[in-house]
Order: C-alpha cells, then sequence, then structure tokens
C-alpha cells in the first residue's frame, strides 16, 4: 500500500529524474524510454529498500527530497553531469542493527543490478532500433543507480553496506563505482 504523500513523491521524482537521464536529449521517443527505464529503475529500488525495512519489522516510506531533485538538474543543465539525490526510503524503528541496515540498504542497488541484466538480455536480442535503445539505455541507467548509490558516503546506501560488511561492499560497489566514474557525463 501507497499513501497518497509517497505516490506523489515517487511520481515527481521519477519525472525529474527522467529528465536529468534525457538531457540534453530533448526528444518525446527518448524521453519516453528514459521514463519507464529510470521509473523501473527507482521504484524498484526504492521499494526493494521499503520492503526489506519492512521484513525487519520497520515502517518504511518514501519521501522526495525535492532540493536534490533540483540540484540534479541544475548539474545536468548547467555542467552535463549525472547527480541524482531524489529522496530515500525513510525508516522508522526502534532500533535497526548493522546488518539489518546493511541488508537495506544493498537491497536498493541489488534490484538495480538485476534490472540491468535484464535490460541488458533485451539489448542482446533486440530486433528494432527502439527495443535495442530500451535495453542499452535501461542496462546502462540501473547500473549507474546501483554505482551512485554505493558511494560509501552518508548517506547514499553504500556507507551502510560498507559499515555492515565491507567485503560483500567491496565486491558489489567498487566494480559499479568504477562503472559510475567512466560515466558520470552519460
Amino acid at each position: 500500500m501507497f499513501s497518497e504523500r509517497e505516490l506523489r513523491d515517487l511520481i515527481i521524482s521519477v519525472f525529474m529524474i527522467a529528465f536529468i537521464f534525457a538531457y540534453p536529449h530533448i526528444n518525446l521517443t527518448y524521453f519516453l524510454i528514459a521514463l519507464f527505464t529510470v521509473g523501473l529503475g527507482f521504484i524498484f529500488h526504492e521499494l526493494m529498500h521499503r520492503e526489506v525495512a519492512r521484513k525487519f519489522g520497520a515502517i518504511s516510506e518514501f519521501r522526495a527530497w525535492y532540493e536534490g531533485l533540483i540540484l540534479g538538474l541544475i548539474l545536468k543543465i548547467i555542467l552535463g553531469a549525472t547527480f541524482i539525490a531524489p529522496g530515500a526510503v525513510y525508516i522508522y524503528k526502534d532500533y535497526l542493527t548493522t546488518e539489518e541496515s546493511g541488508k537495506i540498504a544493498l537491497a536498493g542497488p541489488i534490484a538495480n543490478i538485476i534490472l540491468a541484466a535484464a535490460f541488458y538480455i533485451l539489448m542482446i536480442i533486440a530486433n528494432n532500433y527502439l527495443l535495442y535503445m530500451i535495453g542499452f539505455l535501461g542496462y546502462h541507467i540501473n547500473l549507474f543507480l546501483a554505482g551512485f548509490n554505493l558511494l560509501p558516503i552518508p548517506p547514499f546506501d553504500g556507507e551502510k553496506v560498507l559499515r555492515w560488511n565491507p567485503l560483500i561492499w567491496a565486491i558489489v560497489g567498487i566494480p559499479l563505482l568504477i562503472y559510475v566514474f567512466f560515466s558520470i557525463f552519460f
């Protein structure tokens, strides 16, 4: 179940992130592909955080960070750099262990990795340009979202994963951060 506020924040965030990824390719087709691929990646990322937190007995709900969305838009337009900070799943529980917090944090990037794999398969089996572009953008956007979120600094997911298990963070995070470093101006 979604509250009215959570649903509104998710929808606004998806549209803003899609615009950030689509800019400067401002045409309807490219924007719709970005909307679909970013929408899936972002929604599944946040919902995985939410659902894993709920499995640990927490109350959790997504909240947009409008200042972060505006900052991302400005950075993309002025510098051409992709920066995504749309908000977060807020978790309410008396106490979360470091392990619970780490697993909740890792769930979002894992969702993006799974989606990236699915989009990669679509990209290699595509028999027309539109499907290829959906696969291509979905693959790259989801790897970017996974890697960016695994930055090992607060408030990103990577900080919580690193605190819980440095080895898991290194195995999952380092290759993705290398990818993000080389694609920051994607």
